[in-house]
């Protein structure tokens, strides 16, 4: 059989076919080459923008989360703001129902104690609650309860305080500041030698402690949070785990401290004529020095209250004792409590109509003043039945009751209420 010869057009090159399928071969991997760097960096892209992404959602949950803490306080505020109003409208058509209603009760009142009846707390506040009860029927409103200004004597109701080991010992080693929450009426004490903060119920029973990282001297509450003041630090307590969530260290020894409307914790600074300022998360604002010459250089600042945006601060511990109010600048508006009407004392409380408790632990006493200074009651061990009495006392201040309580150094009745 013949071979065809291959005519010379079809005649093919097989070393230019295989240069031709290697260059082919070599193009193919650097497309692949490319494709693939660009997938990897097209992959590092899109992790980036996805961390962006989420970095952007958590700062906008984050200022959601803030906007919503502000715009809880404003509702709050609002809230009272319009309870107060409400107060306000319905005065002129509570008055003459007042009026009537007290007269009754004073002249009852002064016909008991003309007789030598002992008027006191529990039956005073019974007959105001029946009163208030018998507005709020008449006009279908709750209003802000007001005490009028009749004699009493404050008999005491006292609450023993036992160990709940059972020994009988007080539950206080040694109180220092106390404050009531007003919602609960928790009573929480500052318990300087245990190291903790004891919390009882409105009726005087212990509930538990909370502890300190140190000694703890001053106490105040506000909305859900705790603030104590310790040997160098303020300390910022969550109420609902009693976990200290923020604490900071304080250049100088900070006792008595107090909450203004403004919403920032006020301290004294113990050693010096000064009042620190914080924010509700513990930021330092600034120092007030409190410009005042009648009190000695070596005289304790030991505690204060915010009363009608006034600053009540108290020097003691060395005499002369002075009760003093200041503006929230640092001015001296006057003089209030002289030497003369009190021993030794470190804490003090101040009720709705102004009136000045002071918790004298130097002469064993309690003694109230009007918003003028003038001394209103005493109270003492002698006015107390059977082994109750009055020792040392420490805090002091008022529950919703207007019932003054009072954790004094007892190694028998720590938590005492008049």
């Amino acid at each position: 059989m013949a071979t065809r010869v291959s005519a010379v057009g079809e005649l093919i090159c097989v070393d230019e076919l295989e240069r031709n399928l290697t260059d082919l071969t070599k193009h193919v991997q650097i497309e692949k080459e490319k494709v693939s760097s660009n997938f990897q960096q097209l992959h590092s892209l899109l992790v980036v923008r996805e961390h962006s992404l989420l970095k952007e959602m958590d700062e906008v949950v984050m200022r959601a989360r803030q906007e919503f803490n502000e715009k809880r306080e404003l509702l709050q505020e609002l809230y009272t703001a319009r309870e107060d109003v409400g107060r306000d409208l319905t005065k002129n058509k509570l008055r003459k129902v007042l009026e009537k209603n007290l007269r009754t009760l004073e002249d009852e009142i002064r016909e008991k104690i003309a007789k030598g009846a002992n008027v006191g707390w529990v039956e005073l506040d019974w007959k105001m609650e029946q009163l208030e009860q018998s507005v709020i029927d008449v006009c279908k409103v709750v209003v802000q309860k007001e005490r009028p200004r009749v004699p009493v004597d404050y008999s005491v109701k006292l609450w023993p305080v036992r160990s709940r080991e059972g020994t009988g010992s007080a539950e206080i080693a040694n109180p220092r500041q106390i404050a009531i929450d007003n919602k609960t009426q928790n009573i929480f004490v500052a318990d300087f030698d245990a190291n903790i903060i004891q919390v009882f119920n409105g009726e005087g029973n212990h509930l538990y402690k909370i502890p300190t990282p140190q000694l703890p001297v001053g106490i105040a509450l506000m909305n859900e949070f705790i603030f104590v003041s310790t040997e160098d630090e303020l300390v910022k307590i969550e109420k609902s785990s009693n976990d200290s969530i923020k604490s900071i260290k304080t250049e100088r020894r900070v006792w008595g401290i107090d909450i203004g409307r403004n919403m920032k914790v006020y301290g004294c600074e113990l050693r010096h004529k000064s009042v620190i300022v914080f924010d509700k998360d513990l930021k330092f604002l600034e120092t007030i020095k409190l410009k005042t010459t009648q009190v000695e250089s070596n005289t304790h600042t030991d505690s204060m209250k915010l009363y009608k945006d006034n600053m009540y601060v108290m020097f003691g511990y060395h005499p002369p004792f002075h009760l003093q109010i200041f503006s929230l600048e640092g001015e001296l508006v006057r003089c209030l409590i002289e030497e003369s009407e009190i021993r030794w004392s470190d804490f003090f409380s101040i009720d709705q109509l102004g009136n000045i408790i002071v918790a004298d632990w130097g002469r064993d006493q309690i003694k109230i003043f009007s918003d003028k200074g003038e001394v209103l009651h005493t109270i003492s061990s002698d006015m107390l039945p059977g082994d109750q009495r009055l020792y040392r006392p420490y805090g002091v201040a008022i529950n919703k009751k207007k019932r003054i309580v009072v954790a004094q150094v007892d190694k028998k009745f720590n938590l005492l209420a008049f």
